[in-house]
C-alpha cells in the first residue's frame, strides 16, 4: 500500500513535457504552463474503453486484512497476495464508468500472477500477467450505475437475501485505491458481518495466511474519529510494472511493410499513433509522413503486411516508434513540430532533432515559441536540450530572445502521500552560455544560470535609464541576488542587488531583501553612494542646490515582526540614514508617502476585543529630532457589552516615560528632557433601536497628565500657563436610520442608459459637548447632519444585466463652537469619533518632530474648525464616461473653500482622456500659499497599430506657472515596445527623458519605466 496515483504520477509524464519546462527561462505565467498544468483535448464521446482500469473504494472506516494465497497444486497457475477489506459504515467503489454503493460490505482482493502466453501488457518477467481478482458482498441500499458502453470488462453480479444485498466479481490489470476517515488492521473474519458475507457468495479461499500482525478480535464499539483522509493504494507485488495505456495507431493512405524477424514495421505515406497519458482523456498524439514501428520481443499474433494496428496496440506489442516527415507532436493544447522524432513508449525516453514547440499564455495574450537542434529524454525525471532559442516571436530571426547552448532539467518534484498529487515548485534547471538577443546583436551574456521554475531565470531584474537635471544621465539596474551568484533561493525570500550610475552624482550599490514564513516575515534595505552632486528638494531657493554634509551617503532599514504563542506580536525596526536630506532626495516616494523613519521595538497581545501593548523607540540618527519612548504602554478595551447588551464600554489608556531628543542642527531648546505622559479616555454607549431608526447616547470622561511642558495652550493656539492635570468630559449621541428607498420603474431613456430607478436615501447625525476643567484642554462642541443619496438603475442585457450606481450624492453640514480665523483650511468632519486624542507625539515636517509639538486640535487632520457644507457627486452617464464632483462651502465667511470638477471619459478603441480643475481659496498663513487654481489634462490616443501618444498637463492660474507636463510616444513592433518620454516637474524644477523598452506581455524584461506598459499591448 501507499503506492501513488497513476493520474498525476511523474512517470507518465511525456516527452513533450521537456519542451514546455524549457521556458523557464521565460517569466513566471510561461513557467507555470511548463510544470505539468496540461488541458484536455480529447473528445468524451469517443472515449477509449480498455482494460487497465483503476478500482477505486471509499467508506467512512475500514478495517484491512492481508494474506498470502498459497499455489494451486492443482493448476499451478495461480500464486500472490490477497486483502480483504470490511467497510461496516458506508460504501462506494467506483471502477472506469461503473459505480456501487451499499450501506456495508466486504471486499475480497486478490493480487494474483497467471500464467500466459498472450499479449505483453502488464507483464512480469517470464512471461507472466498481473491482475486482480474481486469479489465483493454489498447489504443494505445497495445500488449500482453501469457504463453504457463498457464492453471491455464484465462484471458478474447477483442480488442475494431476497433482494437486500448483492454479490459482485470481476478481474481486471490495474491498482487499487482504498480511501476512508478511519482505518484498523486486523482479522475481521471473526465478525459477524463477515461470516455473513462468507456465507452468502461463498469465495474460493485458498488457505490463508496472515502477514501484517496477529490475528485480531471482533473490534468492539468503532466510533468514527475527527475525519482524516487517508488513500492506500494495494499495488502488485514488488517487480511488477506500472500500467502501461494502450497505444493505437492508423495508416489509412500509407503503404506499410513488415520485416518479422527484425520486429520492425514501415509506414511510407502518412502515419497517426495516440496513447492516452491520464484520467483526464489526455492524448498525446504524433503523425509524420513516414514511420518505423519497433515491437517488443515477447510475439504473439504476427502482423500482416498489411498492418493490423489494432492487434498490435491490444496486444501492447509497441515498444517504440521513429518519425520523419512533417512530424507533429500534440499534448492538449501543445505542440511540437519536428524534423524527426524517437519516442520509447516504455523506457520514457526519446530524442527530437529541429524541434519547435508553440503554446499560448492566455494572462499575457502572447505565444510561446522554444526552438531547439536537439531535445532529449534521458529518463523519466531528467531531460536535456542543445541551442535553445526561446521568444515570442513565430519570426525565425526574432526581435528578441533568450538562447542558451545547453539546458539540463532534473525534476525533482515530490508527492504528497495524502493526495498522490505533485507538489509545486520542486525543479532544478541548469543552464549554460546564455545570451540575451535583439535580432541576432547579442546584448547580454552569462556563463551558467539556475532555475527553480518560479520566475525568469535571467539575473537581472530590471533596468531603468533616464536624463534629467537633477541626476543628469542615469542608469539603474536590479540584480536577483541569488541567481547572480548561481544558487537557489529559499523559498519565502527574495533579494535584490541595486547596481546605479549617475553622471552628476557618482555610482550607488545597495540591496535588499523580503522574505516571510509562516510565523514572521520583514524586509532589509541598505544603500550606499559616492555623491558628488547637490540636492534638489523643490522649487524654491532654499529647497535648491543644497551641499550634502558629506560625500559618502547612504541609509540602512530593518523592519520585522514576529508572531508569537498566546496572540503575542513583536515588531522591531531600526533606521539608519546618514543625513537628513537623503531620503527624501533618493526616495522621494517613500519620504511623501510613508511612516517616518525611527527604530523601535513593539510588543502587542491582543485577545478578542482587549489589547495590550508596549513600544520602545530609540533615536539612532542625531540630526533628527526625536520624542524618544522608554517605554510606552497602552490598553485598549473595545466595545465590552454590559447589562444584556444594554451598555456599550470602550476605554483607551497611555502611560508613557518620554525623552525629548533635539537634533544637532535644532536651536531650539526643552524644557526638561525626561518627563511623564498619561491619557486614560472612558466612554460608556447605550444603543436604543426606534422602529428603523438607531440612536447611541453616550458619555465619556478624559484624563491627562504631563509633568513636562504641561498643556500649555488654548483651542485658539494662544499660550497659557501650563497646567499638568487637566480633566475632560463629554457627551453626545449617534444617530441613523435604515435606507429609505423608492422604486420609479417607469423612468426609461435611452440616451441616459437608464432602465428604472431606485433613489435609495439613508441620513445620520452626530452630536457632541464637551466640559473642561481648563481652557487649555478645550475642544470644540460640534453638530454633525449628514445625507447620502442614490440613484440606482440598470443596464447590461440578459445574465449579464446588473445595478449600477447611476448618481451619488453624499452632503453633510456641520456646525462648532470657538470656530477657528479664517486661514482654517478645508476640514472635515470624523463622525464616528469626534474626540482630538491628547498625546502629541510628533508632527511631520521634512520627516522631523518639531518642539514644541503641533497642537492637534489646530490641524486638518483632526476634525472641523469652523462652520461647513461639504458635498461629494458622481455621475455615471454611461460604463465609459464618469462626471464627479465635490465641495466645501464655509458657510461663516459665505466663500467656497474647496471645488473639485473633472470628466473621465473611454471613446473605445482609440481615445481615453480626463479633464478637471481644482480650486483652493486663498490663505494667508506667512508661508507665501496663494491658494490654488489648477487645471489637469490627460489623454491617451491610439494614431494607428504602430504609435500611441499619452499627453499629460497641469496648470496653476493663481500661481501663472506650469506644474507638470508629459508627453510619451510609444512605438509598437512586432512583440516589442518602445517609449520615449519628456517630463517637467516644476515642483521640484525637475526635466527628464525617459526611454523604455518592454516586450510584450513581460513585464520583467522591461528596460526603463513600466508606468505605460499596459497601454500599446495586444490587450489594450
Amino acid at each position: 500500500m501507499g503506492q501513488m496515483d497513476s493520474t498525476s504520477s511523474p512517470q507518465k509524464r511525456p516527452f513533450i513535457w521537456i519542451v514546455y519546462t524549457l521556458m523557464i527561462l521565460l517569466p513566471a505565467q510561461f513557467l507555470r504552463l511548463c510544470s505539468g498544468q496540461v488541458l484536455s483535448a480529447a473528445n468524451p464521446e469517443s472515449k477509449l474503453i480498455y482494460i487497465g482500469q483503476d478500482l477505486h473504494l471509499v467508506g467512512r472506516e475500514v478495517i484491512n486484512h492481508s494474506f498470502d494465497i498459497a499455489q494451486d497444486r492443482q493448476s499451478d497457475t495461480e500464486r500472490g497476495s490477497g486483502h480483504i477489506l470490511v467497510f461496516p459504515n458506508g460504501f462506494s467503489f467506483v471502477f472506469g464508468d461503473n459505480q456501487f454503493f451499499g450501506d456495508i460490505a466486504v471486499v475480497w482482493l486478490k493480487s494474483v500472477t497467471t500464467k500466459s502466453d498472450g499479449p505483453a501488457l502488464n507483464k512480469v518477467e517470464g512471461g507472466d500477467s498481473a491482475g486482480y481478482e474481486v469479489q465483493m458482498y454489498l447489504q443494505g441500499n445497495s445500488l449500482s450505475e453501469d457504463a453504457k458502453n463498457n464492453k471491455a470488462i464484465v462484471i458478474k453480479r447477483v442480488l442475494i437475501e431476497q433482494g437486500s444485498a448483492m454479490a459482485v466479481s470481476f478481474s481486471f490489470k490495474g491498482e487499487v485505491f482504498v480511501t476512508s476517515a478511519k482505518r484498523e488492521t486486523a482479522d475481521p473474519r471473526g465478525m459477524e458481518l463477515y461470516i455473513k458475507a462468507f456465507a452468502a457468495i461463498g469465495p474460493s479461499e485458498p488457505q490463508l495466511k496472515p502477514i501484517l500482525g496477529p490475528s485480531m478480535k471482533k473490534p468492539e464499539g468503532l466510533e468514527l474519529q475527527e475525519p482524516i483522509e487517508e488513500t492506500l493504494a494495494i499495488t502488485p507485488e514488488a517487480g511488477k510494472p506500472r500500467f502501461m495505456y494502450p497505444i493505437h495507431m492508423s495508416s489509412t493512405t500509407g503503404i506499410t511493410e513488415w520485416d518479422v524477424k527484425a520486429r520492425i514495421g514501415t509506414v511510407v505515406g502518412g502515419f497517426y499513433i495516440w496513447q492516452k497519458q491520464d484520467e483526464s482523456d489526455l492524448l498525446l498524439e504524433l503523425q509524420a509522413d513516414n514511420a518505423v514501428i519497433f515491437l517488443a520481443e515477447q510475439a504473439g499474433k504476427e502482423p500482416n503486411e498489411s498492418g493490423n494496428y489494432e492487434d498490435i496496440a491490444a496486444g501492447g506489442r509497441v515498444q517504440a516508434v521513429y518519425l520523419s516527415g512533417n512530424v507533429l507532436m500534440t499534448e492538449g493544447q501543445r505542440t511540437i513540430r519536428a524534423d524527426e522524432i524517437y519516442y520509447d513508449f516504455r523506457q520514457k525516453q526519446a530524442i527530437a532533432i529541429n524541434a519547435v514547440a508553440r503554446t499560448f499564455d492566455a494572462s499575457r495574450g502572447i505565444p510561446i515559441y522554444v526552438r531547439a537542434a536537439k531535445l532529449k529524454q534521458l529518463a523519466e525525471n531528467k531531460f536535456t536540450a542543445d541551442d535553445i532559442t526561446l521568444t515570442t516571436s513565430e519570426f525565425y530571426l526574432p526581435q528578441l530572445s533568450i538562447n542558451a547552448s545547453q539546458v539540463d532539467i532534473n525534476d525533482t518534484t515530490p508527492v504528497d502521500e495524502r493526495s498522490g498529487k505533485l507538489s509545486d515548485g520542486s525543479y532544478d534547471a541548469q543552464m549554460r552560455d546564455v545570451r540575451f538577443k535583439i535580432y541576432d546583436k547579442t546584448v547580454f551574456s552569462w556563463p551558467n544560470m539556475r532555475s527553480n521554475l518560479k520566475r525568469p531565470d535571467v539575473p537581472i531584474k530590471s533596468v531603468s535609464i533616464g536624463n534629467d537635471r537633477t541626476w543628469g544621465t542615469s542608469v539603474e539596474t536590479r540584480w536577483y541576488l541569488a541567481r547572480l551568484l548561481g544558487l537557489r533561493e529559499s523559498e519565502g525570500t527574495d533579494s535584490t542587488v541595486s547596481l546605479d550610475y549617475f553622471s552628476k552624482r557618482g555610482f550607488g550599490s545597495g540591496a535588499e531583501i523580503n522574505y516571510e514564513k509562516e510565523d514572521y516575515f520583514g524586509s532589509m534595505l541598505g544603500y550606499i553612494i559616492d555623491d558628488s552632486g547637490k540636492d534638489r528638494l523643490g522649487r524654491t531657493r532654499s529647497r535648491r542646490d543644497i551641499e550634502p554634509p558629506r560625500d559618502l551617503r547612504g541609509r540602512f532599514r530593518w523592519q520585522h515582526r514576529q508572531f508569537l504563542p498566546s496572540n503575542w506580536q513583536l515588531t522591531t525596526e531600526a533606521s539608519y540614514i546618514s543625513d537628513e536630506n537623503f531620503i527624501e532626495q533618493y526616495y522621494r516616494e517613500e519620504f511623501n508617502t510613508d511612516k517616518e523613519q525611527e527604530t523601535i521595538v513593539h510588543l502587542k497581545h491582543v485577545e478578542q476585543n482587549f489589547g495590550l501593548a508596549f513600544l520602545g523607540k530609540a533615536r539612532l540618527n542625531d540630526f533628527q529630532n526625536v520624542l524618544e519612548e522608554q517605554p510606552s504602554a497602552e490598553l485598549h478595551w473595545t466595545g465590552q457589552s454590559f447589562h444584556n447588551d444594554r451598555l456599550t464600554f470602550y476605554s483607551d489608556t497611555q502611560v508613557s516615560q518620554f525623552r525629548q531628543r533635539l537634533g544637532s542642527g535644532t536651536s531650539a531648546t526643552a524644557l526638561k528632557d525626561y518627563f511623564l505622559f498619561t491619557s486614560t479616555r472612558n466612554e460608556l454607549d447605550m444603543p436604543l433601536v426606534f422602529g428603523r431608526s438607531k440612536a447611541v447616547p453616550f458619555v465619556a470622561g478624559t484624563f491627562g497628565y504631563d509633568d513636562g511642558n504641561g498643556f500649555i495652550t488654548d483651542i485658539d493656539g494662544s499660550t497659557e500657563k501650563p497646567e499638568n492635570n487637566v480633566l475632560l468630559g463629554e457627551a453626545g449621541v449617534r444617530a441613523s436610520t435604515q435606507p429609505f428607498w423608492q422604486i420609479y420603474p417607469n423612468v426609461q431613456s435611452r440616451l441616459w442608459d437608464v432602465k428604472g430607478l431606485r433613489h435609495i436615501v439613508t441620513p445620520q447625525l452626530t452630536a457632541v459637548a464637551y466640559t473642561q476643567d481648563d481652557s487649555v484642554i478645550e475642544q470644540r462642541d460640534a453638530l454633525s447632519i449628514g445625507l447620502s443619496q442614490r440613484l440606482q438603475t440598470k443596464r447590461g442585457t440578459g445574465d449579464k444585466e446588473r445595478t449600477v450606481d447611476w448618481m451619488r450624492l453624499d452632503a453633510d453640514v456641520t456646525w462648532v463652537n470657538d470656530s477657528g480665523d479664517t486661514s482654517a483650511g478645508p476640514d472635515r468632519f470624523i463622525w464616528n469619533k469626534p474626540f482630538i486624542p491628547l498625546a502629541n507625539r510628533y508632527s511631520r515636517q521634512f520627516n522631523q518632530a518639531l518642539i514644541p509639538p503641533v497642537d492637534r486640535r489646530n490641524s486638518v487632520e483632526y476634525g472641523p474648525r469652523r462652520n461647513y457644507f461639504s458635498t461629494d457627486y458622481i455621475w455615471n452617464l454611461s460604463d465609459t464616461t464618469s462626471l464627479m464632483s465635490d465641495m466645501n462651502f464655509d458657510m461663516q465667511s459665505g466663500v467656497v473653500q474647496q471645488f473639485n470638477i473633472g470628466a473621465s471619459v473611454l471613446r473605445w478603441p482609440n481615445l481615453s482622456y480626463y479633464i478637471g480643475s481644482r480650486y483652493l481659496k486663498r490663505v494667508e498663513n506667512g508661508l507665501g500659499e496663494k491658494g490654488s487654481g489648477m487645471f489637469t489634462f490627460a489623454a491617451t490616443y491610439i494614431l494607428d497599430p504602430r504609435y500611441t501618444a499619452v499627453f499629460s498637463q497641469q496648470y496653476d492660474f493663481d500661481y501663472g506657472v506650469n506644474v507638470l507636463s508629459g508627453l510619451t510616444l510609444i512605438r509598437r513592433y512586432h512583440r516589442i515596445n518602445f517609449a520615449l518620454t519628456y517630463g517637467v516637474d516644476e515642483s521640484i524644477s525637475q526635466h527628464s527623458v525617459v526611454l523604455s523598452i518592454w516586450p510584450e506581455g513581460l513585464a520583467e524584461l522591461a528596460l526603463g519605466s513600466r508606468r505605460y506598459m499596459d497601454i500599446g499591448g495586444s490587450n489594450y
